[in-house]
């Protein structure tokens, strides 16, 4: 019998819940492609996360639900990825009990239930806060922000991001699906206090309210739709700072070392928010539904018209991001098993 080369993606995305889980699966699955392995995403969402997908083997499928149906499929893998916050401790750990090895990407409630296989948890400075007297003996933990698995646009030869002495573009991305509607908020202010000031809106495919967000807009407003990974480089070398939500996008503008303020819009994206924020990288404007949050980014907005600043954070950011974390752990957890 020859030997199994398949890993299977165990994850979620859509327009309720964001593509972020899939990005950043995709990121991971392009890395193991490259050495030989083939890729199956299975997917629980909707049709919208279909473009995403074009370039491998998926299903559109339930398997948190009903596992039971690709049980089979999964057991016959050598590999099998779970990345998903909905999914419930018993099944991860009845999955870790087939004969295949598990990766469980566990930066978001950080549960380190698995008793054999690997956990990623790429959070900015987790290596040193994991405890180690928490750690399993036959689990293999790779931890920190060096192992990001970032779209391959991100590690290419683009030009170096430049401190400006002023601000005169101001990128905005609330991911694919702006699940809070933060955008029209933040534009609307951004219109009122800084006409003068470029807006580029990138708008991602799950978003339904289009013509609501661009009625906010004024001449020096432009939009991006459903942008490419090489489109965003692009927009984050040419923008002065971000307004942007946490969770991957984050690490992404800390590679570019575009300067940041962060919103939270789910629970799931504090690790990272606090992470970068400690480390320098970020202001933390807070949570979407704070009544002060408009107010806070304007403020944010103020403190970075300071160029010094801009440059501090620009650095710190930028040091934190490993040359290519998916070629990194592909390579680690092959090696390994």
């Amino acid at each position: 019998m020859p030997p199994k080369k398949d890993m299977i993606i165990l994850t979620e995305g859509g327009r309720e819940n964001g593509f972020g889980h899939i990005t950043r699966c995709i990121s991971i699955a392009n890395a193991f492609q490259s050495k030989g392995v083939n890729i199956n995403f299975i997917v629980h969402g909707d049709n919208s996360v279909k473009s995403l997908l074009s370039d491998f083997k998926y299903s559109i499928y339930n398997w948190i639900d009903g596992f039971n149906k690709i049980e089979l499929l999964v057991k016959d893998s050598l590999l099998v990825l779970i990345d998903s916050i909905q999914v419930s401790n018993k099944k991860i750990i009845n999955i870790s009990k087939l004969d295949t090895v598990v990766i469980h990407i566990d930066d978001d409630e950080q549960r380190n239930i698995i008793n054999s296989g690997f956990i990623l948890d790429w959070t900015i400075n987790r290596e040193s806060s994991f405890k180690l007297s928490e750690r399993k003996s036959k689990v293999t933990y790779l931890l920190g922000s060096k192992y990001t698995p970032l779209r391959s646009a991100f590690y290419g030869n683009y030009t170096k991001f430049i401190i400006n002495d002023t601000i005169s573009q101001i990128m905005i991305t609330f991911g694919g699906s702006d699940i809070r509607n933060m955008t029209p908020r933040i534009l609307n202010m951004l219109v009122d206090y800084y006409p003068k000031v470029r807006k580029k809106v990138v708008i991602g495919g799950g978003c339904y309210n289009i013509n609501y967000i661009k009625s906010f807009s004024d001449e020096n407003t432009s939009f991006v739709f459903d942008a490419s990974a090489h489109t965003m480089v692009k927009i984050m070398n040419e923008s002065d700072i971000a307004i942007a939500s946490g969770g991957q996008t984050l690490y992404e503008l800390a590679k570019v070392g575009i300067p940041t303020i962060a919103i939270i819009l789910v629970e799931n994206a504090m690790h990272d928010t606090n992470g970068w924020e400690k480390a320098g990288f970020l202001k933390n404007a807070g949570w979407y539904c704070d009544k002060e949050i408009i107010k806070n980014v304007y403020k944010e907005i103020i403190h970075l018209q300071s160029k010094i600043e801009r440059k501090r954070m620009s650095d710190n950011g930028a040091r934190f991001i490993g040359k290519n974390g998916a070629n990194l752990l592909a390579g680690t957890i092959l090696k390994r098993i």
